[in-house]
């Protein structure tokens, strides 16, 4: 086989640029260590790493501060200011290990894997969370690794192969996150869309104000700062002569700062109900909520747009598109497009491209603040309660399951219109095995049962019509299920009648020994293999129909369910149907003249 070679073609791309004269880290770090504190700053946040409270063990504490400011470094481990501090904490945690247990471990070079391998074993005899000890171990072998490689050879061969994985102890399955009730879920749409009337009435032009008072003129002016900085500061002489003139007029000044902020931006409280509404209609996730940019709507068509946003847990394909409905305030993209006007005096004077800037503690900033506090001023403002009737206790990360647990039944549980945003086998495990999903899939498993109960157990129903047939055919395709093995004349001319049907075999029954007579009650019938249900038998079916109606008069509802549930429904919804109704009311008129007639035992009789 002869035949030129392909040549890959490279793949285009540009550049890669950077900063002339970057700061050499060594420096910093000596000092971090040394002193055993420094600053971070890690997604827009800042914290202090304070390792100085660590008793003793001064060349061990040196190393653990090493690692702990290169896992603070870009690139590092800790990707956020909460990662970091975890690591820190499961430092302290270490440190009260040694000390509890006596350790003479005084540097790097003195940890063995007895050490390493005691730490997880006292956590477990502490009584911690199986979950919490595995994340504390992660974080200081995490460490240990760095420290390892920034100092190699201190550790020994053995300790630097114990490094390799974090614990021999397995954690438990985490309890799923549930999501809101439906109940729940159309509450918080509710009170967010109240507030969302609210902040737009919040934003609509103000009228002229006539500058009558002292008063007046002081909110003009301080109407006017806030247009011209973006925010005004409460310790500003200007803001000080207006809440002095209030408080002298007798006017309440309690959030006077939000509410003539409120005007202008959004404040940390309409977050809230903004978030829920965009997660609760689009599914998003709220870290991908909190970053979205001014420019994320693309592509708008047909009421419908394209949603960018990013998703970091989502390795090597973290910029993601969702197409959403959109038009009024009422859809995701109109919601959106009235956030990008809103925040557009914000972003102007921060010079910020993030979408939800706002103005919070005296300030403008684009990082979302954790609302947790924020989150329950917002429930108790709107009184919102779970299903039990106590206060709602606001999660917002459970936000996107309630979606998806609305989608799911929307959906009937089909994965491959479920799965949107991930793939099937995450929306199976992480989306649909939840707890607000299980009495659907329950009703579902005992609906199959009883459905394949009922196929298996379904009655044999000869109309006149199949009787003739079955009389007119030869025995081997007599219509007659196979394996039945009867007299077909002598059965469908009453020879072998029991209580409510044609039995096909009185002394082969499948609830005896062959050979016996069939111990069954009679309307053990209706679900026996044997039962032949013919036109004959109408009568008595419908006067054993009245005594079982007649019955729910005198047992309960859960006990005529036990005793005569399967056979009414057996009854009326099986057998008649298939017959015509003139062979009914011919059975009925039979039933109410002959009763004598009907092969009804004494406990129907005695009713």
């Amino acid at each position: 086989m002869t035949g030129r070679a392909r040549v890959s073609q490279p793949r285009p791309g540009r550049r890669a640029s950077f900063p002339d004269n970057l700061p050499d880290p060594g420096p910093a770090a000596a000092i971090a260590i040394a002193a055993r504190r420094f600053e971070i700053t890690l997604a827009g946040r800042t914290a202090t790493m304070d390792l100085t409270r660590l008793p003793g063990r001064n060349s061990l504490a040196r190393s653990f501060t090493q690692a702990l400011w290169q896992a603070c470094q870009v690139g590092g481990p800790a990707g956020t200011v909460r990662t970091a501090m975890s690591l820190a904490e499961a430092v302290h945690r270490f440190w009260r290990y040694l000390d509890a247990t006596g350790s003479p471990v005084q540097a790097l070079a003195g940890l063995d894997v007895s050490t390493i391998e005691g730490f997880d074993t006292w956590m477990a005899e502490s009584g911690l969370h199986p979950n919490n000890r595995l994340h504390l171990m992660g974080d200081v072998v995490s460490l240990l690794r760095l420290a390892d490689a920034g100092e190699p050879g201190r550790l020994s061969e053995e300790s630097s192969r114990r490094l390799l994985y974090v614990s021999t102890r397995p954690g438990v399955p985490p309890r799923p996150r549930d999501a809101y009730s439906d109940n729940v879920r159309t509450a918080l749409k509710a009170a967010a869309r109240a507030d969302l009337a609210a902040i737009m009435q919040r934003f609509r032009s103000m009228p002229a104000q006539k500058c009558e008072t002292r008063i007046d003129r002081l909110e003009m002016d301080a109407f006017a700062e806030i247009d011209r900085v973006g925010f005004i500061t409460v310790k500003s002489f200007l803001f000080r002569q207006l809440y002095g003139a209030r408080n002298f007029a007798g006017i309440s000044n309690e959030g006077l700062s939000d509410r003539m902020h409120g005007t202008r931006h959004l404040l940390l409280g309409d977050l809230v109900a903004l978030f829920i509404l965009l997660s609760l209609d689009t599914g998003l996730e709220i870290e991908a909520i909190k970053t979205l940019r001014v420019d994320c709507l693309k592509n708008p068509s047909s009421g419908y747009v394209e949603i960018e946003y990013c998703k970091r847990r989502a390795r090597h394909a973290e910029r993601k598109r969702l197409r959403v409905r959109d038009g009024g305030s009422g859809t995701p993209g109109g919601l959106l497009r009235l956030a990008i006007q809103w925040t557009e005096p914000a972003r102007r004077h921060l010079g910020s491209e993030q979408l939800f800037t706002y103005f919070c503690r005296g300030r403008l900033t684009d990082v979302v603040l954790p609302m947790q506090s924020a989150g329950k001023v917002w429930v108790k403002r709107h009184g919102l309660q779970c299903d039990d009737g106590k206060t709602l206790k606001l999660c917002l990360s459970r936000l996107r399951k309630t979606h998806k647990a609305a989608w799911y039944r929307k959906t009937g549980g089909q994965l491959l219109r479920f799965a949107v945003g991930h793939t099937v086998e995450v929306a199976a495990n992480h989306y649909g095995d939840i707890p607000a999903l299980r009495p659907i899939h329950e009703a579902t498993i005992a609906e199959a049962l009883m459905d394949a109960v009922e196929d298996a157990l379904r009655p044999i129903v000869l109309t006149p019509e199949a009787e003739a047939e079955v009389l007119a055919s030869p025995p081997a395709t007599s219509g007659l299920p196979e394996g039945m093995t009867t007299d077909v004349p002598a059965l469908l001319a009453g020879e072998q009648d029991v209580w409510l049907a044609s039995c096909s075999g009185f002394y082969s029954s499948p609830f005896a020994i062959a050979g016996e007579a069939c111990p069954v009650p009679f309307w053990g019938c209706l679900e026996c293999r044997n039962g032949v249900i013919t036109t004959r038998k109408l009568p008595a079916l419908m006067a054993f129909l009245d005594f079982v109606v007649d019955q729910r008069k005198v047992l309960t509802e859960a006990d005529w369910r036990a005793k005569f549930g399967r056979a009414h429904h057996r009854i009326s919804a099986q057998i008649l149907p298939q017959f015509s109704e003139t062979d009914l009311d011919a059975a009925r008129s039979i039933a109410a003249s002959q009763p004598a007639q009907i092969y009804l035992p004494p406990e129907a009789g005695l009713a």
